[in-house]
């Protein structure tokens, strides 16, 4: 992995998160989503901070020579899910809105952190059912941006 490369992950969370944040500046973050589960657009950006939380632990566990698998998980993902959104629902909307810019930033300095000689990285993904690098944990998580942000689109 060379210095590029790692600055081209950093900038491909950016420009994703930057995206983002574009698309919900304009529309009511209390707005309906998905009408099954009953997600808003503050519920999705909940969503999206609480993986970056897990992607960076999975960064910081590997970087520390350790392993990190979210808890409770098991084959329960949308239970998860759904008690991290009910958890974030506690927040104000502002207190969401800085969660989620600071747990995109924090996902971003824990790559920052990891020196170039453990890349490109055989870590295990904070879902703990696949392994690979650094690379694609950071492809994957970028395409989760983008799949909630069409949703977002979609119901805007």
């Amino acid at each position: 992995m060379t210095l590029e490369e790692k600055n081209r992950l950093l900038i491909s969370l950016t420009d994703a998160h930057s995206a983002t944040r574009a698309i919900v500046a304009g529309i009511d973050l209390e707005m309906p989503v998905h009408l099954d589960s009953g997600w808003r657009v503050r519920d999705i950006l909940g969503h999206i901070a609480t993986w970056d939380r897990e992607a960076t632990k999975s960064l910081r566990a590997y970087c520390a020579g350790t392993e990190y698998t979210t808890p409770d998980l098991d084959e329960a993902e949308h239970d998860f899910n759904q008690r991290a959104v009910q958890e974030l629902r506690a927040l104000s909307t502002q207190q969401l809105i800085e969660e989620w810019e600071l747990a995109r930033q924090d996902f971003k300095q824990a790559i920052e952190e990891i020196p170039l000689e453990k890349f490109p990285g055989d870590l295990l993904y904070p879902w703990g059912t696949e392994r690979g690098s650094i690379s694609k944990l950071v492809e994957y998580m970028v395409e989760h941006d983008v799949e909630h942000r069409d949703e977002i689109v979609r119901a805007a």
